[in-house]
């Protein structure tokens, strides 16, 4: 019998953020391979659209929690709402830890307060101990996260590293332009964590005017940022909003080289953003910071360039990487998408992780004695 799977969000059904990307994604992933998964959304659920009472209330829906023999739970805003509900039912209950939630409250914290705070949350705190108490088994999406997990006393059989993927379909394989129009392109969110000052500074050292800049994904609350880049680099960048996938692998077609900008900080390195697939996939050479496993990735592959996170580091590593030949940018793109297709594809972790949900599947039902 084929097992039954619950998917748990702790954003509304209509979130369309990369956090429900890869919830969704990996339902999906199960679904190709006939195993039905049921939806739940606890905004969608009051009262469990409040998250430091959810696990208070979630026992109201024990009932239909108890037909499930896996209850997958998207980051630890999900799976705190089971605490009070674990006793009681047989199904293994999955955590996604998508990174550090206390590292991630943290930054947050000092940026809003100017780094006068560091520290995380009381709120973050709680949810994350009550989640990693009642879970069973656990996904990261780094080597990083895996390994403090390992030295904070989890063993390894309870930790399965799930990668964000890449539909290789959906974002192909670019030949590398002889005559890109865009030097450098950015596609993505311009929260203070991306990097993007860093960028915005290194980009102010570059001082050759053939050297452009492709960024992408502005949305309203984005203006006064889009303003900053229109302001110092004038023509030497093209601003487009967030459109659609198709329209922005179109863009990428003019673009020579990718970047990621990171910030270096605990957050990061626990965390692995969705785009460096999504990138690899397309064959571009990638530039990103040296903070965080995309960095180890780019070495192994030499599928582009890794640069210090600081404005001068950065500066030099663009010079240098718009003075490459292009036969060794398109080396660099072919291997980009080999490390897409070996990594990252999501036919290749669906198998994976298909694999983790029957396991535990049959751990539950020998729990709960079927």
């Amino acid at each position: 019998m084929d097992p039954e799977v619950l998917v748990i969000s702790a954003v509304d059904k209509g979130d369309r953020s990369a956090y429900t990307h890869r919830v969704m994604k990996l339902a999906e992933c199960l679904e190709q391979r006939s195993i039905k998964c049921d939806y739940f959304f606890m905004p969608n659920n009051p009262p469990l659209d409040t998250e430091t009472t959810a696990s208070l209330f979630m026992p109201l829906w024990l009932r239909k929690l108890r037909h499930y023999d896996v209850i997958y739970c998207g980051a630890q805003e999900a799976g705190q709402s089971l605490f009070f509900c674990k006793p009681f039912i047989k199904a293994q209950i999955l955590l996604d830890v998508h990174g550090d939630v206390i590292a991630q409250s943290g930054l947050a914290n000092e940026v809003q307060t100017q780094g006068r705070k560091h520290d995380a949350s009381l709120r973050v705190k709680l949810i994350d101990r009550l989640s990693m108490c009642c879970a069973d088994h656990y996904l990261t999406v780094s080597t990083y996260q895996t390994e403090t997990f390992i030295r904070d006393g989890l063993t390894a059989d309870r930790i399965s590293l799930v990668r964000n993927g890449v539909d290789l379909e959906l974002f192909p394989a670019l030949s590398q332009p002889e005559e890109p129009e865009f030097t450098f392109g950015y596609v993505g969110e311009f929260q203070s964590w991306q990097g993007i000052d860093n960028l915005i500074r290194a980009f102010e050292l570059v001082h050759d005017p053939s050297i452009k800049l492709l960024v992408v994904g502005f949305r309203e609350c984005d203006q006064p940022i889009k303003q900053v880049f229109r302001e110092k680099f004038g023509p030497r960048v093209e601003l487009v909003d967030r459109t659609d996938r198709g329209t922005m692998v179109d863009l990428m077609r003019s673009v020579g080289i990718l970047v990621i900008p990171r910030i270096e900080h605990q957050a990061m390195k626990h965390a692995f953003p969705t785009k460096f697939a999504e990138y690899a996939a397309m064959g571009r050479p990638i530039m990103v910071n040296d903070v965080d496993e995309t960095a180890d990735f780019v070495r192994k592959f030499r599928c582009g360039f890794v640069s210090s996170p600081n404005p001068e580091a950065m500066a030099a590593t663009l010079i240098r990487a718009a003075g490459t030949p292009l036969a060794v940018l398109s080396e660099m793109g072919a291997a980009a998408r080999t490390m897409a297709e070996e990594i990252f594809s999501w036919k290749k972790i669906g198998d994976e992780y298909h694999e983790i949900i029957l396991k535990l599947a049959s751990n539950a039902r020998e729990r709960g004695g079927k």
